[in-house]
């Protein structure tokens, strides 16, 4: 089983890249893993420009020609993916969330649905939480089933004992939780992701004109892979999304008087 570790840290061999060893290392007790890193700083990965062309018209239209679709294909080729980044003022580095501007067409398209996903973040003390939150939400806007995450704090002096140990329980506890659901072939599909879907279906299908890209990938998916969805999730939505766009009315495209 192939594990891509994105490594989102300007540093090569700093903190974040010491605990994803450690992660390995903890993983290869609970199964056979091979693992490949992916080090952002050594990519050639342009800065986003903001044109919206991936999300509204399709990611071919990016006018950046770089490593962007190299990146993708290893994404594409692991069965799970490991992102790793340090807290850096409260939040992702500028490398990483450059890496995650580039990808904006997932959070409507998503590709990675029925994958797992670890988050993995190192702090010298604040902004852990915020940082492990937004993580396991973009991965999740992926289509990524997120089964682990684990922030540790590694302070700029040596750790205490108890410190050491309180991070090596985490990194085992995570593995374990992670390697089990990368293990598992459950792809039941919750309602949660199942009106998630259909709200994207039918946005797309209301605003096909502005958006063709999305209309294109959702017209002929009852799911984003095949599967078997329950009458009462299929009823349930179709009840919910009448409320929802009822709700929403206002906010639709503009009509010309």
């Amino acid at each position: 089983m192939k594990i891509l570790t994105v490594m989102g840290s300007p540093r090569k061999k700093g903190n974040s890249y010491r605990a994803a060893r450690k992660m390995e290392e903890q993983l290869k007790k609970h199964g056979s893993y091979e693992f490949e890193y992916l080090f952002l700083k050594d990519t050639n990965l342009e800065i986003c420009r903001g044109c919206f062309n991936c999300v509204s018209k399709g990611i071919d239209l990016c006018p950046l020609r770089d490593d962007r679709e190299i990146i993708q294909e290893k994404m594409d080729e692991s069965d799970g993916l490991i992102l790793v980044s340090p807290v850096y003022v409260m939040t992702v580095p500028a490398l990483l969330k450059n890496f995650i501007d580039r990808l904006a067409y997932l959070c409507h398209r998503p590709a990675y649905q029925g994958k797992k996903a670890m988050i993995l973040c190192t702090s010298a003390g604040s902004g852990l939480k915020e940082t492990l939150s937004y993580m396991e939400m973009i991965a999740g806007a992926w289509g990524y089933n997120v089964t682990g995450k684990c922030g540790l704090i590694t302070a700029p002096w040596p750790p205490t004992v108890n410190m050491e140990k309180k991070n090596n329980r985490k990194l085992q506890k995570t593995a374990q939780i992670f390697s089990k659901s990368l293990q598992s072939k459950d792809k039941k599909v919750s309602f949660q992701d199942y009106m998630g879907f259909r709200i994207f279906k039918n946005v797309a299908e209301n605003v096909t004109e502005y958006m063709p890209a999305d209309y294109e990938f959702y017209k002929d998916k009852d799911y984003y892979y095949p599967t078997r969805i329950g009458i009462l999730s299929k009823i349930g939505a179709k009840i919910m999304l009448k409320v929802i766009f009822y709700m929403m009315k206002d906010l639709g495209p503009g009509k010309e008087k």
